[in-house]
């Protein structure tokens, strides 16, 4: 598993390559080069934010992939009925798993390395709007698959809830170990470090909802491709 950079852009799907639905806000879409617009934020978060995603291969194949940001980097967050995303969280942007990758738990250790990453830097939360009709080609993951590994719903709406993942250390546990985390039973913690976690997706036998593909529209706002 890798960072997200400019480096490891290409490898995403094309179609998620191209893809600004979370990156710009409505007034902007469609008004330049889409891979470019998102080379310019990639670039831009990772300068004044940090790490945003995560790419999961086996071998030299891509497996998978998670994005995520604080939601002051997110324009799209601000378009959600059910939003906004609390100030002491993280945005899950979008994620997805290929098709031969599905119920491996390669969504899971996703979710995960994200929880850990975030934790490192002092977040506990992580939020994350969820497609609650659970449509194939999203740009959002199912709601389902968020309570799955143990989000929360925080806001309820019929399409797009709000939900919501605490990942606060123990109380009991030293202050310097920071990098654990108490997540709900629901998810299992793997104590595994990025080599270790690359090695995980030729062999876990845990299951899960499949996350599926982004999709070319948006919450009330026509999409020019992507």
């Amino acid at each position: 598993m890798v960072n997200l950079t400019l480096d490891s852009l290409d490898a995403l799907p094309r179609r998620c390559r191209s893809c600004v639905f979370w990156e710009l806000s409505p007034l902007c879409a469609g008004e330049g080069d889409a891979e470019l617009e998102k080379e310019a934020w990639l670039s831009r978060t990772l300068l004044e934010w940090g790490g945003c995603g995560r790419v999961a291969y086996e071998g030299d194949r891509v497996a998978g992939y998670i994005t995520y940001a604080s939601p002051k980097f997110v324009p799209r967050s601000m378009e959600f009925p059910s939003g906004p995303v609390s100030p002491d969280a993280v945005l899950v942007m979008t994620a997805l798993v290929k098709p031969a990758y599905s119920g491996t738990g390669l969504g899971r250790q996703l979710v995960q390395t994200v929880a850990a990453d975030v934790a490192r830097r002092g977040i506990f939360a992580i939020e994350a709007f969820g497609d609650a009709r659970g449509e194939s080609d999203a740009c959002l993951v199912p709601a389902d698959f968020y309570r799955s590994v143990g989000f929360k719903t925080v806001r309820s709406d019929p399409r797009y809830p709000r939900l919501r993942l605490e990942t606060r250390p123990s109380i009991d546990r030293p202050e310097q170990a920071t990098d654990e985390l108490e997540l709900p039973e629901s998810l299992e913690w793997f104590e595994l470090d990025d080599f270790e976690l690359e090695q995980f997706f030729s062999g876990s036998g845990f299951e899960e909802p499949s996350i599926v593909r982004p999709r070319s529209d948006r919450p009330g706002v026509p999409r020019p491709g992507t």
